[in-house]
């Protein structure tokens, strides 16, 4: 029987205010902010809207010109400007950004960062989950960001792009967010889309000698590990240490032996799961295909239907309907 998972709260909140001190408690509370500096109180304002589920927050902002003092975050905190400009400096490094231009402000340094009458969009997410995606692309060690903007242009519309799909997600009147596998999902496309779209110590890696051999029998773990736990969030780190394989000998053999890697294998028992939830549902009670489909971590209904279609020849409301 699927292990019955505790729905997440996803909470959204409003503030606006004209006062600088309560603005600079908002600041600590959100950010880990200090030591503010205005360039005017007269007409100060910060207002926003935060939207969060788990350890993923997404805020819109809007700022009057200032400036602050951040200790070293514990999560990667994504920056799109949307109006006005700002600066965010790290030691020797600065970058400066403009309407239309995203940045990354990396985990463990301190930072300073000032801006200019800003509104700006600001998604923070958990350092494992671009850990988790570094592991599955092969890289073994510390996952360190060496820039702060994208490599390049079309990687910042990929990046905005996820951003956008995942702000649709979060936001919506009813969240699928609220799911466990949608949230896990959800962290590790962000995730996957960091490590893609901004400079990283996975771009650069020198040789490395091959990912090494693992037996049949630890294989069949894996799949014996992954069918049974389907039902709850798993990313490729949590499998191999299940299994007490190195990730990037688990991701080579995998592919190699069954032509998908864990995570792929996982959809496929995922969707398999979600048929069978379908097969067995009474349309008379109500339940949707959504609602199933969200259940095993499918929060797109075109990509669900369309990788269901692809699969089992029909599309997931006429299995429902039988």
């Amino acid at each position: 029987m699927p292990v019955e998972l505790e729905r997440l709260p996803v909470e959204q909140s409003e503030f606006h205010t004209s006062d600088p001190n309560a603005g600079e408690v908002m600041s600590a509370e959100m950010y880990g902010a200090f030591n503010p500096r205005y360039g005017s109180t007269e007409d100060f304002a910060f207002d926003g809207r935060r939207t969060s589920a788990g350890d993923m927050s997404l805020d819109h902002l809007a700022h009057s010109t200032m400036s602050i003092e951040c200790a070293p975050l514990d999560y990667l905190m994504f920056i799109f400007v949307t109006g006005g400009s700002l600066t965010v400096s790290s030691g020797d490094s600065e970058t400066r950004l403009r309407m239309g231009d995203t940045a990354v402000c990396p985990a463990g340094v301190p930072l300073t960062i000032s801006w200019d009458r800003l509104t700006k969009e600001v998604i923070s997410i958990p350092l494992r989950a671009a850990q988790d995606a570094a592991a599955e692309y092969g890289a073994e060690g510390e996952l360190n960001f060496l820039g702060t903007t994208p490599v390049t242009p079309a990687m910042d519309r990929f990046w905005r792009s996820t951003v956008g799909f995942v702000a649709s997600q979060l936001e919506a009147q009813d969240s699928p967010l609220t799911e466990p596998l949608v949230y896990s999902r959800t962290l590790n496309l962000l995730g996957t889309a960091a490590v893609r779209a901004f400079p990283n110590t996975t771009m650069t890696a020198d040789y490395r000698p091959g990912p090494g051999r693992i037996t049949p029998a630890a294989l069949r773990r894996t799949v014996e590990f992954i069918d049974a736990n389907a039902d709850r969030p798993l990313t490729l780190t949590d499998i191999a240490v299940a299994v007490a394989v190195p990730p990037r000998a688990l991701q080579h053999e995998f592919v190699r032996e069954y032509g998908t890697s864990p995570l792929g294998y996982l959809h496929r028992v995922r969707l398999e799961r979600a048929r069978s939830d379908l097969r067995a549902t009474d349309p008379a009670t109500g339940t949707t295909v959504q609602s199933v489909a969200n259940r095993w971590g499918f929060p797109d209904p075109a990509r669900f239907s369309a990788a269901y279609r692809d699969t089992y020849g029909q599309r997931p409301d006429q299995t429902l309907s039988r």
